[in-house]
Parts: C-alpha cells; sequence; structure tokens
C-alpha cells in the first residue's frame, strides 16, 4: 500500500546548490557585463590621436593629381571624395537640408578634380525617406564627455547643431575634415545659383585609398628615407618600409607585370602598445602566396604608398574546402570555424559549405555573376604578450551585417567577392565610424582595421528565400482589369533598416555618443534591425490589396509557397530574437515609429538588464554568429567562410584568439550551458508537439500494459491522499522533471544543431538513458524505505521514460517539449495509475 510521502521520482535534493551556483555564476557574468561601462572614466589619449600625427595618416599627404598608369591601377571608384563639415554659417544660409561639401578626388570628368562642391540628397525614394528618421538636434552631454575622457572619438563639431541629417553626421564623426567616401549613385546638376551640385540616392560608402592594384610582394628594399621603422615589432627592427613587387599580367595570367617600389608604412603602436598593422616579413606571408591587392595613393614623390591590404586568396571563389549535408555544416558552424585559432596565425582559409548537392563542382556551380549574399561579420580577441582584458573569461568579439556581391575581377577577369559591411559601431578610440564601409575600409585599413590584430570570420550567406524578391500581382477592383503589383524583398529592407541604425549610432540619437552595454550593442542592434526588418516585411504583406482574397483563388502560386518558407524562417528567427515571447519595449517602439505607426516619442533605447535578459540570446557576438548560421543552414543556405588570422606582416608579440560565449574557456561547464540554451530557444511548432504527442502516447500505452500486467486498474482516485495533497505535488513535479531533462538530456546529450555523428550521438543518448534509470531507480529505493519495495513495473518504466524523452530530443532539440512529456508521464502515475509499493512485515510466527 502507498504512503502519501512515497513517489516514484526522486526529488533531486543534493542538485539544488549546483543549479542555485551555475545562476550565480550566469548573473555575475552578466553584471560585470553591464558595470563595465559605468567604471569612472580614466582620461586617455584616443588611437585616432596617436596615427593622425603621421603624415601617411592624413588626405594631405597625398597630391589629388595622380600619374599612376591606368593598365596597372584602378580607381577604388567612380566618384571618391573627402567629405568636409560645413560651417554654422553656411548651414543656417540653408536651413532644413541635409548637405556638406565633397572634395572631389575621383570623377568621371577629370576636370573635376580637386573642386569642393555642394553635396546634397537626390530625388530618389530612398534618399527622401532615410533622412528624416535620424536628424536630429545634436548637444554632447555628460555621457559623451566621459567617453571623450576615456579617449573615444565623439562628434564634438557637431555639439550644438540642429537638424544633423545623416550626411552631416557622416561628415562630423572625426575631429578633422578625413573622411573619404565614395558615391554609389551620383547625379550632377546646378543649384539655384548657378553652381554645380552632386545628387545622390544611396549614403557614401567609407572607403580607403583612391587606386587599387594586384601584385605579388617580393622583398623589402632599404632606403635612405626617414619612416617609422624604429617602431617596427621586430626584434631587429624591419629592414624596410619600401616593398620591391610584381604586378599581375593578365596575358599571362601570372605576376609576370612590371616591378615597381611602393611603400606599406609601419603604422604606431595604439594606446595599448598594440600594432593595428606592420609589414615585417609579408614578403613570406602565407596568406600572400596568391597576391595582394593594395589600396593606396601616390605620395608626393610619386611612391605609391599602401593604405590597406588584401589577401587574393580570400576573395576568389576558389574554397580551400567544400562541405556537403547539413550535419558536416553544422559540425564547420560549431567547431570547425574557429578551430586552433591560436595556432593558424598569418593565415586565411577559405571554406564553402552546401548541404543540398552531392558534388562540389555543382556546390560551386550555384555561385554565378552578380549573385549576393548575407554577410555576417564576427572578429574575435586578441592574445599573446599584448593581450587585451577580458570580461569573466568571454573573448567578446564584434559583430555585424553585411552584403556580398559575386563580380568580376578587374585584374584577372575571375569571379571574386565584394563586401560592404553595414557597421553598427558604437563611438571608440580609433575613429571607426558607423556606416557602410567596403572590406578594405573597415578590415584591411592600416590605420585602424583590424586585418593584422585579429581574427576574423565573415560567413556568406546565399538563401534565396532571403536575398531574392516576392511579387504578387492582385486586382484592386473586382471583375476589372486593373491590377496592383505589389514587391516584398527581405535584403534591401533589412540594408535599409541597418542605415537607419547606423545614421542613429553616428549622433548617438541626439546625444552624442553611443556606448556598449549588455543591451545596446554592435550585435544587439544589428539584431534589432533584423527584429525590424521581419515586422515591416509582415505589415508590407498584410497591406497588398486584396491579399486575402488572391490567397484563397492562388493556393498553389510557387511565390505563396516561397513567402511559407520564408514565414517559418523569420518565425525561427524571431524565436532566437526574443526567446521568451516578451519583445523589448525599445524595439517594439522604434518598430512602431519607423512604421509610422506611434512616432510621439520617437527611437528609444533601454539599457536595462532587463532588456538585456529579455535578448539574451543576441548579447554575445560569437553566439549570434553561430545560431544565425545554423538557422539559415536548416533552410537549405549555402554558407561561404572567409577566415583571417592576424593576417599581413608578422608581429611576434600578439595571437589570434576566437570569441567565446559565457565560459566556453572552460567546457566542461561552458558545453551543458551552451546545450541549456540551443534547447531553450528551439521553438516547438506543430511537427515538435506532434513527436511529443507521439512519445507520450508510446509512453502511456506501455505504462497501461505494464500496469494491468501488475494488476493494477486505472482509477481517478487510485493512491493514498486527498486531491488537495496530490494537487500540492504538481508544481514540485514539474520542477523535478525539469531539473531531470536539463541533466540528463540537455546537459549531456549534443543538441541537434552540432551535427554530431551518430555515433557519437547514439552513445551519449545511451549514457543519458542509463545515468537516468541508475540514479531514478536508486532514489526511488531510498524514498521508499528498506521496508518498501517498489512495483515491479517501475522498474521498466524509468528506463523507459529516459528512453522516450531521449529520442524525442534529438528529433525536437527542445527543452520544452520533453519537459512537458515528463511532466505528465509523472502526472498519469499520480492520478490514475498510482505506483503501489508493496510492504514486506515480517512474520509474527518465524518458521510459518
Amino acid at each position: 500500500m502507498a504512503t502519501p510521502s512515497s513517489s516514484p521520482y526522486p526529488r533531486y535534493r543534493w542538485l539544488r546548490p549546483l543549479v542555485i551556483g551555475i545562476t550565480i555564476c550566469l548573473c555575475g557574468a552578466l553584471a560585470l557585463l553591464g558595470l563595465s561601462s559605468g567604471d569612472p572614466p580614466v582620461p586617455r589619449t584616443s588611437n585616432y590621436a596617436i596615427s593622425t600625427q603621421f603624415l601617411f595618416n592624413q588626405p594631405s599627404y597625398y597630391p589629388i593629381q595622380q600619374t599612376l598608369p591606368e593598365d596597372l591601377y584602378r580607381p577604388t571608384g567612380a566618384w571618391l571624395g573627402r567629405l568636409i563639415l560645413p560651417t554654422q554659417e553656411q548651414i543656417q544660409t540653408d536651413q532644413g537640408r541635409d548637405w556638406i561639401w565633397f572634395e572631389v578626388l575621383q570623377a568621371p570628368d577629370p576636370e573635376l578634380l580637386g573642386q569642393i562642391l555642394k553635396l546634397a540628397w537626390g530625388p530618389g525614394n530612398l534618399a527622401q525617406t532615410y533622412p528624416p528618421l535620424v536628424t536630429t538636434d545634436v548637444h554632447l552631454g555628460e555621457v559623451a564627455e566621459r567617453s571623450q575622457i576615456r579617449g573615444d572619438v565623439v562628434p564634438t563639431r557637431l555639439d550644438g547643431q540642429e537638424q544633423v541629417g545623416p550626411l552631416r553626421s557622416l561628415s562630423g564623426a572625426r575631429p578633422q575634415d578625413d573622411v573619404i567616401v565614395s558615391l554609389m549613385q551620383v547625379t550632377t546638376d546646378q543649384d539655384q545659383d548657378g553652381d554645380l551640385i552632386l545628387w545622390t540616392d544611396l549614403e557614401p560608402v567609407l572607403v580607403v585609398g583612391r587606386w587599387m592594384t594586384l601584385v605579388q610582394i617580393l622583398e623589402p628594399v632599404p632606403r635612405d628615407r626617414p619612416g617609422t621603422l624604429e617602431l617596427c615589432p621586430e626584434d631587429p627592427p624591419c629592414a624596410s618600409e619600401f616593398y620591391r613587387v610584381r604586378h599581375y599580367d593578365p596575358t599571362s595570367g601570372d605576376f609576370r607585370g612590371p616591378e615597381e617600389i611602393v611603400r606599406i608604412p609601419q603604422q604606431p603602436p595604439d594606446r595599448n602598445q598594440v600594432f593595428p598593422s606592420t609589414p615585417a616579413r609579408i614578403e613570406s606571408s602565407a596568406a600572400g602566396q596568391q597576391g595582394w591587392y593594395l589600396y593606396g595613393a601616390q605620395d608626393e614623390e610619386g611612391i605609391f604608398t599602401v593604405q590597406a591590404l588584401q589577401p587574393r586568396a580570400l576573395m576568389r571563389l576558389q574554397p580551400d574546402q567544400v562541405i556537403l549535408g547539413t550535419r558536416a555544416g553544422l559540425q564547420q558552424i560549431n567547431q570547425g570555424n574557429w578551430q586552433d585559432t591560436p595556432a593558424r596565425k598569418g593565415q586565411v582559409s577559405s571554406v564553402l559549405v552546401d548541404p543540398e548537392v552531392e558534388t562540389q563542382p555543382a556546390a560551386l556551380e550555384r555561385w554565378q555573376e552578380g549573385d549576393y549574399g548575407l554577410v555576417m561579420h564576427l572578429f574575435g580577441g586578441i592574445g599573446g604578450e599584448k593581450a587585451e582584458p577580458t570580461i569573466a573569461g568571454v573573448v567578446q568579439g564584434h559583430f555585424s551585417f553585411g552584403l556580398a556581391q559575386v563580380v568580376r575581377d578587374p585584374f584577372t577577369d575571375e569571379l571574386i567577392f565584394e563586401i560592404l559591411y553595414q557597421q553598427v559601431y558604437a563611438h571608440n578610440p580609433h575613429g571607426i565610424i558607423a556606416g557602410t564601409h567596403t572590406w578594405a575600409s573597415y578590415t584591411g585599413n592600416l590605420q585602424r582595421g583590424w586585418l593584422g590584430s585579429r581574427p576574423i570570420s565573415d560567413v556568406i550567406v546565399k538563401l534565396d528565400l532571403f536575398t531574392q524578391g516576392y511579387r504578387f500581382e492582385t486586382e484592386t477592383e473586382t471583375g476589372s482589369e486593373a491590377a496592383s503589383i505589389t514587391t516584398l524583398e527581405i535584403f534591401p529592407e533589412l540594408l535599409a533598416q541597418l542605415q537607419v541604425m547606423m545614421g542613429r549610432y553616428r549622433t548617438g540619437d541626439g546625444t552624442g555618443t553611443a556606448i556598449v552595454t549588455p543591451a545596446t550593442s554592435c550585435v544587439q542592434d544589428s539584431s534589432q534591425a533584423l527584429y525590424i526588418t521581419i515586422q515591416a516585411i509582415r505589415r508590407q504583406f498584410d497591406q497588398i490589396p486584396n491579399i486575402d482574397t488572391w490567397i484563397r483563388t492562388h493556393p498553389d502560386s510557387p511565390q505563396l509557397q516561397r513567402m511559407g518558407r520564408l514565414g517559418a524562417l523569420a518565425q525561427d528567427l524571431e524565436a532566437r530574437l526574443a526567446p521568451y515571447g516578451v519583445v523589448r519595449s525599445d524595439w517594439r517602439q522604434n518598430t512602431e515609429a519607423l512604421a509610422g505607426i506611434d512616432n510621439r516619442g520617437g527611437f528609444s533605447h533601454n539599457s536595462s538588464l532587463l532588456n538585456a535578459l529579455l535578448s539574451w540570446r543576441t548579447m554575445l557576438p560569437r553566439r549570434a554568429q553561430d545560431e544565425l548560421a545554423q538557422i539559415f543552414l536548416n533552410y537549405g543556405a549555402q554558407l561561404w567562410f572567409l577566415r583571417t588570422n592576424q593576417v599581413g606582416g608578422w608581429d611576434p608579440t600578439l595571437l589570434p584568439l576566437a570569441p567565446t560565449t559565457v565560459l566556453q574557456q572552460i567546457p566542461v561547464i561552458a558545453t551543458p550551458l551552451q546545450r541549456l540554451g540551443a534547447a531553450m530557444g528551439t521553438p516547438l511548432r506543430s511537427r515538435g508537439w506532434t513527436i511529443v504527442i507521439l512519445g507520450l502516447g508510446i509512453y502511456g500505452s506501455i505504462l497501461l500494459v505494464l500496469k494491468g500486467v501488475s494488476g493494477i486498474t486505472p482509477n481517478l482516485t487510485s493512491g493514498t491522499g486527498t486531491a488537495g495533497s496530490r494537487l500540492a505535488r504538481i508544481l514540485p513535479m514539474g520542477s523535478t522533471a525539469l531539473l531531470s531533462e536539463i541533466l540528463f538530456r540537455v546537459a549531456l546529450i549534443p543538441h541537434p544543431v552540432e551535427g554530431t555523428t551518430p555515433l557519437t550521438l547514439g552513445l551519449w543518448a545511451g549514457s543519458s538513458v542509463l545515468l537516468f534509470s541508475l540514479l531514478a531507480l536508486g532514489s526511488l529505493r531510498i524514498a521508499s524505505g528498506p521496508q518498501h519495495v517498489p512495483d515491479r513495473s517501475n522498474l521498466l518504466l524509468i528506463p523507459i521514460l529516459g528512453l522516450v524523452c531521449t529520442i524525442v530530443y534529438a528529433l525536437t532539440g527542445s527543452l520544452m517539449g520533453i519537459w512537458v512529456l515528463h511532466w505528465i508521464a509523472g502526472l498519469l502515475n499520480l492520478f490514475t495509475l498510482q505506483p503501489q509499493i508493496r510492504v514486506e512485515h515480517p512474520s509474527p510466527h518465524p518458521g510459518h
């Protein structure tokens, strides 16, 4: 006969301190991240101020008139220029317009070189809708002052200005007029005074170097000319800043062109004594075996001075490795991409993942000229002798989105990637501006780029669902031939939302600074732009005229089927961005403001810890790139991984460090935590619930059979104790089930996103069932007491429950599913099939 205190499920009291300890560690890590930005400011010099002391980092060092041979050099843009901030008096004479001065450095008409023209927004749709969204009055407050004291470059020249638009915030982002840009869409006209004016429909792109060439770096050449060699990290110091190079020859298809002497200046160390770049031993760099793209311009003596480097091997559509299949692709995301990062110093790698084709040639064939892809950029940390500090052992890194296009190389005519980053970037000591950057401007920049000092991972996502538009032709009037054509494009919408976010970051929404907190950062606000994009596409779809009628009359439309898959993708992305189903208040407010639903309060940014927790899965850059890559891969996306590891010259004082998640440097703790995060964030949709119900049905059927064999009849009033006492045990039973599933399923079994081999998965799953069964049966025996014998049916039901939960988890990857299954299974025993425990009484008559 069962007693009220008996239970077929262990209470696991000894595990509660462990759970509490893990919770305290996580909260402590979050608190450290949140408090890191609140430390008292210590006056420091900016890296920008240090680097601009050297002439080769100033625009005036390079004459406007250049004499480079056109067969060896190509301009980096049709329209290139230096932005000049108008004076306050000039602005006041032309109120209501967002315009700046543009010193022409490259133009289709050579006669325009050196002229300073007015640059303003053109008549295009984006040019008319985007600037008003981010135009704001700028008043630098206490936060901006503290940021400046810490050495960050803030827009001090904009302080006190009214109605600052995106062009002016771009021009005034630094203390000097040294922002060099390329204009992508520009027309010329005359203003009312007859002066030439430039109209642009797209925000200018930040560039470095007016010219580019493709060369092989041969050897250093000593020259008797003042330089910065004494700063070189080599011991002994570098031999020279001047290098003999050989140009690419398109006729031979090799580096057999003319030789030339170029200068690769040694950049000064930053305030932490870390060199952003060095030419030391660049001639022997493994990354440059296939050549280098050099970006720069001639100095006053006619020497081509390099301002940015780009390894040719990285951009060619010729991967070092092709990985086929979803499981192998998941392994590349979770293990291969950042594997052995310190040992790969100085190397580049290019890896293509395709989940849908069966051969390598077929995978390469899917990338054609003109194709677009979403870029997910991530850089890691600096280790070695001059390692940067970490917070709670986390190498945070930086995350951003971008755009990649397959284009023809102007030198070799082969297919290469052209990358533009959409850098949502907080104010910083380097003078990196939030905006659209070329790869050379952001990554390869010798003055402030990260190519030589950090490991970088650019994942290019090619998914037609995401990059190709959706066209709907619906009737506007019943029975008429008039039709409304609507095109939905999610990728351009994302780029537009990122542009708004970047414009907001440059002015700090009028405060003059954007700082990093757990709730507001590059990764959080890039993710916010993605969330707003999803909502905008949904709203646009719902606003298509007569869309409901069109859906009923075109149920088999390919566009509708694609839209359905896009909707499923959007749900998975949204589940990652808002893992608890509760959207952050500032994200919701910004979505409504951009939609024109409620713009009374303007834009909102809330740095509270609560908001950080509501979007915790977008807090760390490494987690963001990995999880987004997993989601896209599961929808059939091809992924191209471009990796660099402190590439260029050789700095022996640095080592590349992979970005990490919380406690990732301690695998015994980090792995279970990562699996818990993945299991908590995996949505349980209709298919998942079907699997859970099926698993529960199988377990319930087995339970009925075993109880029937044991002679126990299902009865709602079975068991002892009142209904109230049994109800009081529901919640404790749920918490026991949750803890059990976390410890024995989630922590032990590789999550489906890890791409583990079936053998490895089977071994861990078997170990999980065995440990669960042993501990549960042992706890049941202890709870029953020495004179109580558990019903024999439980000896089978406990391992069967463990097996069913394990299979369901392997199929769904959802903690919610196995928790519900385990809990209901316990309720079945508690309310209808309370397991009977037989009490063995000693015989009062020995011998009978």
